[in-house]
């Protein structure tokens, strides 16, 4: 009977914690998810990519590459660093930029791209918050 019981009250401090953090996680949405998710996150990446491959200043570092397969490795990553359940299983960005010599001013004019892009899709908080995620990343990408 007391055995019963403890499994009884163990089942409903259980059921409780579970709400209570699924009740926490919607009071505070993932970055993710106040970006819009992967529709955004899609439609932000196309348009940078877009724009950058055909850039004349630019667009070296695009040749030979498969676009397709680029914007979905991108969209992934974006949606780990973000909060969302995608699995992103690319390079890290040093192994992947390693070879292309990126510069500075190369690396700037991408980013002016991708600012554009977020400005029109998503909110100024959260197109603060992911850039700042994003910047250390030009030390694995820029060579000069």
């Amino acid at each position: 009977m007391r055995n019963n019981f403890l499994m009884i009250l163990m089942l409903l401090l259980s059921s409780c914690a579970q709400v209570q953090s699924s009740s926490h996680q919607s009071e505070h949405p993932s970055l993710f998810e106040r970006i819009g998710g992967l529709p955004v996150l899609t439609l932000v990446v196309s348009e940078t990519i877009d724009i950058s491959a055909s850039d004349p200043k630019i667009k070296r570092s695009f040749d030979g590459v498969k676009l397709s397969t680029l914007k979905q490795s991108v969209v992934d990553q974006l949606c780990v660093l973000t909060g969302g359940s995608c699995v992103y299983e690319g390079e890290t960005m040093k192994n992947s930029h390693r070879d292309l010599k990126v510069t500075s001013a190369e690396f700037e004019l991408f980013v002016e791209t991708f600012r554009t892009a977020l400005d029109k899709h998503v909110g100024t908080k959260e197109k603060n918050e992911l850039l700042k995620i994003l910047a250390p990343m030009k030390r694995d990408i820029v060579t000069d």
